[in-house]
């Protein structure tokens, strides 16, 4: 993987990683190639799609190279419940009504092969404004939405948050995932509240969900927190990854890693996204 190297040290990976809170929907392999090329990218699109939104690229301005899959003429899947052919966007199968809300669980066709397309950053671009790809600035105080939000989320999942006072347990935990739920130390402020909450809905993903091996738990959580708390526009205050000397050893397990922290963190943000459309205005 050519860009791996490139986010082998603290400050790239943090840089990475803040990359991946504003393009969670693209590759991993996407991610860096944004990353090494306009690290301060925050919308892109292609030449034609910015002119559908009545912006255009300005003289001079070079594109940002990025793979785009060229799939297979067929647009369908096979549902690994009863083998009949399924939309690739079906939730369900018609046939037998197997849930295929899971992307991994379709047998999908891989792509023939990939191509380079060009795609532009906003500012990279003129004309009209568009206020709702305005990225929030960075901030370390609570964002008792996102807090909320993360609330509402876990009890639709049927996962219960405790924020009892527990003074037996070592102070230096701030909280834990269990099978019971989660657990977040009342007497924090509320910023590291909402840190810890995000670290350990992450847990829950990683280990609950996905069934990720802990082997690399505490990495992919605290990266994952990051990610989302980024997205929302909360700074989660971590300003150093000393873990990933260690993954600068064996690349094939920082490659799994960024794999694992891209599912678990994109899982959150597109779940909190669906929140807010659901909420009135």
């Amino acid at each position: 993987k050519a860009g791996v190297e490139g986010i082998q040290d603290s400050h790239q990976f943090r840089l990475f990683l803040t990359t991946m809170s504003k393009f969670h929907d693209y590759s991993i392999g996407n991610q860096i190639l944004i990353m090494l090329q306009k690290p301060e990218a925050t919308r892109v699109a292609g030449f034609n799609t910015w002119k559908d939104l009545g912006r255009w690229v300005k003289k001079g301005e070079k594109g940002i190279a990025i793979l785009a899959p060229v799939m297979p003429p067929r647009s369908k899947a096979t549902c690994p419940g009863c083998g009949a052919e399924v939309s690739r966007k079906a939730r369900y199968c018609p046939e037998c009504g197997y849930g295929l809300e899971t992307p991994s669980e379709i047998d999908m066709e891989q792509p023939r092969y990939f191509r380079v397309v060009h795609v532009f950053d906003l500012s990279q671009t003129e004309g009209e404004e568009l206020p709702e790809f305005e990225i929030p600035v960075l901030t370390g105080e609570a964002n008792e939405e996102l807090f909320a939000d993360l609330l509402t989320h876990m009890k639709r999942r049927g996962v219960s948050v405790d924020f009892d006072s527990r003074p037996n347990l070592d102070p230096g935990i701030k909280g834990f995932f269990s099978q019971a739920g989660i657990w977040v130390r009342p007497e924090e402020p509320r910023a590291q509240q909402l840190k810890t909450l995000l670290h350990e809905i992450a847990h829950y993903y990683s280990e609950g969900v996905f069934h990720i091996p802990r082997a690399d738990a505490e990495t992919i959580a605290e990266s994952a927190a990051f990610v989302v708390g980024s997205h929302f526009g909360f700074d989660t205050g971590v300003r150093s990854f000393p873990y990933v000397a260690l993954w600068a050893k064996d690349k094939k397990v920082l490659e799994n890693n960024l794999g694992a922290i891209r599912k678990v963190s994109a899982t959150i943000i597109e779940a909190l996204e669906e929140i807010k459309t659901r909420m009135p205005v």
